[in-house]
């Protein structure tokens, strides 16, 4: 009698210690800043906190680095019939192309927006060197990770869909991550996400 009962206290013991590791560990994911639940936890991964303007890089589910991030405005420009909402899109992405030196080719909007005339879209105006800082992320659908020549912008919510970061972060990502490296990007807190509603008819543009 005495020998079955240690054998259940040792069992009870074992179940317990196991339920215990089990909540500790669901509760340290939940906790884990910059990576959320759904989140991929193998391999590197990129991810952006759009509430918190904050971005981080991820291996195996080990944070390795993480800074301030410019993200999506949420303003919407409208021109006549064309309406351009200056968000950062969320979601899953992936890096289809690192860019050396990138310059920014000026679309309509930009022009709009400071009240001058749209050139022709093969106007020398429309190419602008040293905006996007020294390294970029291509994420496609003209949406990019890059450096920035406003550093006052980072932390802030001023880009038209692009992310924004410090010169030596995006060095960082651009050494450190290869083409097809995934990217998650996600409102921790979505009540401080912007605007809310569909996207159709509306654009999500670079810078």
């Amino acid at each position: 009698m005495t020998r079955l009962s240690n054998r259940f206290g040792s069992r009870l013991i074992a179940f317990a210690v196991l339920t215990l590791a089990t909540t500790l560990h669901a509760g340290a994911q939940q906790q884990s800043e910059g990576l959320p639940l759904d989140a991929p936890r193998v391999g590197t991964l990129i991810t952006v906190d759009v509430s918190t303007n904050r971005a981080y890089l991820f291996r195996d589910g080990v944070l390795i680095r993480r800074s301030n991030a410019a993200t999506g405005s949420n303003k919407i420009l409208r021109s006549g019939r064309s309406v351009w909402w200056f968000r950062t899109p969320r979601g899953r992405h992936q890096v289809v192309r690192k860019i050396k030196d990138p310059v920014w080719k000026k679309p309509d909007w930009a022009f709009i927006e400071e009240g001058k005339k749209v050139p022709s879209p093969q106007s020398p105006l429309r190419e602008e060197r040293g905006k996007m800082g020294k390294y970029a992320l291509d994420l496609g659908e003209r949406v990019m990770i890059h450096g920035t020549n406003d550093p006052k912008s980072i932390g802030r919510r001023v880009s038209h869909g692009c992310i924004r970061l410090p010169n030596d972060m995006i060095a960082f990502l651009w050494r450190e991550v290869e083409v097809g490296t995934e990217v998650y990007i996600f409102d921790s807190d979505p009540a401080t996400g912007g605007l809310k509603g569909s996207e159709t008819g509306l654009n999500d543009l670079d810078m």
